[in-house]
C-alpha cells in the first residue's frame, strides 16, 4: 500500500479490531506500533533497517502538562444532543488513574520509559492549593516522574507561610521536596545575571534511559511576568528561548547525551487537522493542522538549526498537540490530566544516530477509569456517535485494563476526605450549563463580572478571560465547581479612572491578545478576531505587541450613555490585573497610586459564591427566560471587516494589518 493512497485506521470493536481505510495518510493503533518501531513492516509501512535490530534502542517518552492540581478525578455530566435525554455522570482523569497508564508503559518499557512534565503542576484545585502544591509533589515522587519544567503558575503562591518574607518561599519548598529535578534554562536573576537561585533547579539534565543517555532541557515562557503575579517574579528575568536552548543542547551533548529533548512550558496552538482526536499512532507523515507561526514555541522551533533537538514536550497553552514542527515531534496533552501523549524514539546504537523516520507519536490518550463503549473515551462533552455513547465500561490501554494505582489512592485518601465536605457544599442551581468562551461574549464571564461589580459597588467591572478555567455544569452548583472555575486566590481591586483612561484600559484588554475579557456595566463593540485591525506602539519600545492591536470601536455604559472623557468611573477587577498581569503593566504604571485600591478586602471567589447564592434564592441561574447572555442587549458585539472599513473611513482612521497577533 502507498502512503499517498490510503489511511488505515484500526478501530476497536466488540468483535476485535476493524480496519477502516481513508485517503492521504496512514495512522495505526497499538496493534502495529511495535511492528513499525522494529521496522518489520505492517500495512503501509516502510522497513528501515539499520543493521541488526539488536542495535536499535527504542525509548518511550510520556508527556504530561498543565495538571493544575488535578489529582482528584473530575466528576462530569455528559452533554446530550437531545435535551430530553438524561445526562450521564462520569469521571475524567485523577492521579491514581494517570499513574495506572504510566504503570502500563513502565511494565512494557522498564528503564526505557521517560516521564516528563511540562509545568503548571500546582495551582488549580482545592486539594493542591490547600497545601500550596505539596500534594502534587508527593504524587510525582511516588508515581515516578523523571523531571519537570517550571511553569508560570509555579510562582503563584508566594511565601510558604504568612510570616515569611521570601516571595518565592512556597516554590522553593516544593522544589526541595521533589525527588526529581526541576528544569529551566532561561530563568535568571536580574541583579546578578546568574541562573535563578532556586533549590533543585537545573538548566538541563542527562538521564540514562535504557541504553541511551538522554538530555532534557527545561524552558519557561517569557510571558511569565504577565501571566503570574508580577511582584512574585520582579527579581527574575525570563530570557531568550533560542539562546538558552542552544547553549544547553550543546552542553548536554558534550556531557554524553545521544538524544536531546526540550521540556517546555511554552505555548502554541495548532488546528486539529483531519485526523481523529484520540487513539492513533502518528508517523512524521501524519501532520495535525497548521500551527500559529507567531506562537512562542513555533517561532523557537523554526529558529533552531536542524537537529539541534530531537523532540519537544510542551505546555502552557492547554492545547492537544501532536505535530512535527520544523521536522521535530512536538506534543502537548491539553490540561488537567485529561490526556497524555507518548513519543517513541528509535536510536541506531551501531550507527550512532536517531532514526527520525521511525519516530512515532501516540495520542492523545484519554485518561479514563471507565469509557463510553461506543466512543472508547470518557469525553461526554463531544458530540455522541449516531448510535449513542453506549454504557460506561472499564477502560483499557495497550490491551490492559486500567486499575487505579492503590499506593497513590492510599496516599491521597486522607486529603480527599478532608476536602470532600467543602467541595460538595451546594451553593446554587444552574438551569443550563454555564459556558465560557474567550473570543465572544461569555455566560460565565458575565456572571463573574456581575459578581465582582456587585460586591465592590462600582460603576463597571472587567475580568481576565484566562482566569476563568472551567464551565459550570447544569444542576447543583457546588463550591468545588466554583473553585474549579476560579481557582486563583485573587482579591478585588478598584480603579478610579477618567473616561479616557477607561477607554484606553478597554482598548488594551479587548485587543484579542488573550481573548476578549468579560465586562459588567459596559457595552462594547469590537473588531471580530478573524479580522485584521490597526495597531500602535503604545509603550514606544519599537515593537508592536499583540496587546497594542486596537479592536475597540465603541464603549457605552449599560444604560446606553456614552463614556465621557473627563468623568470619573470606578472599575472593579482582579488584583492580578491591577498588579500588571495579562499585559496591563504599561497601563497601570501610568496611573497615580491614589487611583488604585489594590485590595478591597473582598476575595473574588467569595464574591462569586455569594452572588450565586443570592441569585439562586429566587430561581435557577441561566434559565431560558433569564439567560446570562441577552442577545437584545449584548455586552460584546463583534464587527466584521466590511462594516469596520466603512466606520474607519468615516472617522478618518487607519485600517490595516496588525503587526503581530
Amino acid at each position: 500500500m502507498s502512503d499517498n493512497n490510503f489511511n488505515l485506521i484500526f478501530v476497536k470493536t466488540a468483535a476485535g479490531y476493524k480496519a477502516i481505510m481513508r485517503t492521504k495518510t496512514i495512522s495505526l493503533t497499538y496493534l502495529s506500533l511495535f511492528a513499525i518501531i522494529a521496522g518489520t513492516g505492517g500495512c503501509g509501512t516502510a522497513s528501515h533497517h539499520a543493521g541488526d535490530s539488536a542495535n536499535l534502542e527504542t525509548i518511550a517518552i510520556l508527556g504530561t502538562n498543565d495538571l493544575h492540581g488535578a489529582i482528584a478525578p473530575q466528576q462530569m455530566k455528559s452533554r446530550e444532543k437531545d435535551e430530553d435525554s438524561a445526562s450521564i455522570e462520569y469521571e475524567v482523569g485523577g492521579a491514581a488513574v494517570l499513574a495506572a497508564y504510566a504503570n502500563i508503559l513502565r511494565s512494557e518499557f522498564g528503564p526505557r520509559l521517560l516521564w516528563l512534565d511540562a509545568g503548571d503542576e500546582f495551582q488549580g484545585s482545592i486539594e493542591s492549593n490547600s497545601e500550596k502544591g505539596a500534594p502534587m509533589v508527593r504524587f510525582f515522587n511516588l508515581a515516578g516522574l523523571h523531571a519537570a519544567a517550571i511553569g508560570n503558575h509555579e510562582f503563584d503562591f508566594g511565601p510558604e507561610h504568612q510570616s515569611q518574607t521570601d516571595i518565592l518561599g512556597a516554590l522553593k519548598a516544593r522544589m526541595s521536596e521533589a525527588t526529581y529535578p526541576y528544569l529551566s534554562a532561561n530563568i535568571f536573576e536580574k541583579k546578578t545575571k546568574k541562573p535563578a537561585a532556586l533549590p533543585n533547579l537545573q538548566p538541563y539534565v542527562v538521564l540514562p534511559v535504557g541504553k541511551l543517555r538522554v538530555g532534557v532541557i527545561g524552558l519557561t515562557t517569557t510571558d511569565t511576568p504577565s501571566t503570574t503575579r508580577p511582584s512574585n517574579v520582579a527579581d527574575l528575568d525570563f530570557t531568550d528561548l533560542k539562546a538558552a536552548t542552544l547553549s544547553s543542547a550543546k552542553a548536554a551533548r558534550e556531557a554524553g547525551a545521544q538524544v536531546v529533548i526540550v521540556l517546555a512550558h511554552v505555548g502554541l496552538k495548532c488546528s486539529p487537522g483531519r485526523l481523529p482526536q484520540t487513539h492513533l499512532i502518528r508517523r512524521p507523515t501524519d501532520q495535525q493542522g497548521e500551527c500559529g507561526p507567531n506562537d512562542e514555541l513555533v517561532e523557537l522551533m523554526n529558529e533552531l538549526p536542524q537537529g539541534a533537538v530531537d523532540a519537544v514536550i510542551s505546555g502552557h497553552s492547554h492545547q492537544i498537540i501532536h505535530q512535527w514542527i520544523a521536522g521535530t515531534p512536538v506534543v502537548q496533552a491539553g490540561a488537567f490530566g485529561q490526556y497524555i501523549n507518548i513519543i517513541y524514539l528509535t536510536y541506531d546504537l551501531s550507527g550512532g544516530k536517531l532514526l527520525t523516520e521511525k519516530t512515532l507519536i501516540e495520542g492523545p490518550v484519554p485518561i479514563c477509569r471507565k469509557v463510553f463503549k461506543n466512543q472508547n473515551d470518557c469525553n461526554g462533552m463531544r458530540q455522541p456517535p449516531r448510535n449513542g455513547r453506549g454504557p460506561l465500561v472499564n477502560a483499557e490501554f495497550h490491551k490492559k485494563q486500567i486499575k487505579p494505582d492503590h499506593a497513590v489512592l492510599n496516599m491521597l485518601e486522607p486529603l480527599f476526605q478532608k476536602t470532600s465536605v467543602v467541595k460538595s457544599e451546594v451553593i446554587g442551581q444552574a438551569a443550563r450549563p454555564i459556558e465560557h468562551q474567550r473570543f465572544e461574549e461569555s455566560e460565565l464571564g458575565n456572571l463573574i463580572a456581575d459578581a465582582i461589580r456587585e460586591a465592590a459597588g462600582t460603576d463597571a467591572s472587567i475580568v481576565n478571560a484566562g482566569g476563568i478555567r472551567a464551565p459550570i455544569e447544569a444542576g447543583a452548583i457546588t463550591y468545588g465547581a466554583v473553585f474549579r472555575t476560579f481557582p486563583f486566590e485573587n482579591a478585588i481591586s478598584i480603579l478610579k479612572l477618567s473616561g479616557s483612561e477607561l477607554r484606553l484600559l478597554l482598548q488594551i484588554m479587548e485587543s484579542g491578545a488573550r481573548g476578549f475579557h468579560p465586562v459588567s456595566g459596559l457595552r462594547l463593540t469590537v473588531i471580530d478576531p478573524k479580522q485584521d485591525a490597526a495597531a500602535i506602539d503604545l509603550d514606544n519600545n519599537e515593537k508592536v505587541e499583540p496587546w497594542e492591536v486596537n479592536r475597540l470601536l465603541t464603549v457605552k455604559l449599560d444604560n446606553g450613555k456614552p463614556i465621557k472623557d473627563k468623568a470619573t468611573y470606578s472599575v472593579a477587577l482582579p488584583d492580578f490585573l491591577a498588579a500588571g498581569g495579562d499585559d496591563m503593566a504599561w497601563f497601570m504604571n501610568k496611573l497615580h497610586k491614589a487611583q488604585i485600591k489594590m485590595d478591597s478586602g473582598i476575595l473574588m471567589r467569595d464574591a462569586i459564591v455569594n452572588y450565586i447564592k443570592h441569585l439562586s434564592k429566587t430561581s435557577a441561574i441561566n434559565t431560558e427566560e433569564n439567560p446570562l447572555i441577552l442577545k437584545s442587549d449584548a455586552r460584546l458585539i463583534l464587527k466584521t471587516s466590511k462594516t469596520i472599513k466603512k466606520s474607519y473611513k468615516r472617522k478618518g482612521r487607519r485600517y490595516g494589518k496588525r503587526a503581530h497577533s
